[in-house]
Parts: C-alpha cells; sequence; structure tokens
C-alpha cells in the first residue's frame, strides 16, 4: 500500500506495503561428463513426428519418434493416453532424415550412451516427457554375473577385462548391487526402413 498524503502536501509518498522474500534460485545439478561410460542400443518401432535439419550447420538431421512405453505388450499405443507412449528425439547418423517423412511409421533402433555417477535415489527417473540427448536419466544398479543399470525404456550393460578390474572400477565409482546411477544421456536413432504402420508392425 503507498501513502499519498493529503491534497496540498505535494510529492510525499512511502512504500509500507509487503516486503518480498528473497528470489531463490532453484539448484541446477551439474553435467556429468566423466565417469563410467556406457552405450546401450535397443529396438524401436514407432511413429516420426518430427524429421529436422540441423538449423546450425545444415549438415545433420534429427528425427522424433513415438514409441510404446511398453514394447512387451505390443508396439501400438493410444495417441490420447500419454501414459501409454514416449517420444524419443535424436540424432539421425544415417541421413533417413532425408527420405522418411513425419506420420510415417518406422522400425529400428536407439542408441543412448554417456556417463554414470552414483547419485542417491529410491527410484528409476528420466527427467522430463522425452528421452533425448541431455536428459537426466536415473537407473537402478544390479550386480551378479554382469554389471546392468536399468533406465526402465532400456537397460545397459557394462563390459570389463576381468573381475579384478571390474571390482576396483565399482568401488572406485561407489557403484554397487542396489545403488542408483545418473546420466545425462546422449541419443542417436537409427532407422531401418519406414512406412505404413500395418507393414511396420506386421513384420518381426
Amino acid at each position: 500500500m503507498i501513502d499519498r498524503g493529503k491534497a496540498g502536501d505535494g510529492l510525499k509518498s512511502r512504500v509500507v506495503g509487503f516486503i518480498g522474500a528473497p528470489a531463490v534460485r532453484a539448484a541446477v545439478p551439474r553435467p556429468i561428463k566423466s565417469g563410467l561410460e556406457f552405450e546401450a542400443a535397443f529396438p524401436v518401432k514407432g511413429r516420426v513426428l518430427e524429421v529436422i535439419l540441423c538449423p546450425d550447420c545444415e549438415a545433420e538431421g534429427y528425427i522424433r519418434i513415438r514409441v510404446a512405453k511398453d514394447p512387451k505388450k505390443g508396439w501400438s499405443y493410444d495417441a490420447k493416453d500419454a501414459k501409454s507412449f514416449v517420444d524419443i528425439y535424436g540424432l539421425d547418423p544415417r541421413d533417413s532424415y532425408l527420405k522418411v517423412r513425419a506420420g510415417e511409421w518406422a522400425e529400428g533402433r536407439v542408441v543412448a550412451f554417456g556417463y554414470l555417477k552414483r547419485v542417491r535415489s529410491r527410484r528409476i527417473e528420466m527427467g522430463g516427457p522425452v528421452l533425448q540427448s541431455g536428459a537426466r536419466l536415473v537407473g537402478a544398479v544390479h550386480v551378479d554375473g554382469t554389471v546392468e543399470i536399468d533406465f526402465g525404456l532400456f537397460q545397459a550393460r557394462l563390459a570389463f577385462e576381468d573381475e579384478e578390474q571390474r571390482r576396483k572400477i565399482l568401488k572406485d565409482a561407489g557403484i554397487k548391487d542396489g545403488s542408483y546411477a545418473a546420466t545425462d544421456v546422449g541419443v542417436d536413432i537409427e532407422l531401418k526402413r519406414w512406412g505404413a504402420k500395418d507393414s511396420i508392425l506386421r513384420r518381426s
């Protein structure tokens, strides 16, 4: 509220209202640029939503594809039910973006890669509705005969030269069975073929 005084007092004003609380800057996690390195590839069948030429270099392209969130139940999804699908956006290293059209269905594989860092968490997480380069993923660590990170949409297996190397590297990274690891994932999309939905989903 501002008190402007009485008429004839001239310019007389002072602020007597509320004092705003200082702005609190949201914590932004530091990018994960080092640590245990992984690469995982998994098959996809879905609908191409976008085909984009890189506006910065005009020398490469990107593809956005929508796939079923749980392929074990089938590759079809309900476009009206956001819980039934996930969008994947990534670099197209095979130049399929020059041929495929938005609206077509496609089959291919997604290659996810990055570095791992142990984090405090209790669940698998994907930082946003789209799997794309730079997205922060949190996966559950399973150590048995192999070392696997379960990110929900895909699993990444880590390879080591021998048991001694595995033990040392996992110890240095603080990663063990039952813990969680995060990554700022990188995403490539490699399409194999594309066309009508029935044609893509019919062929095994």
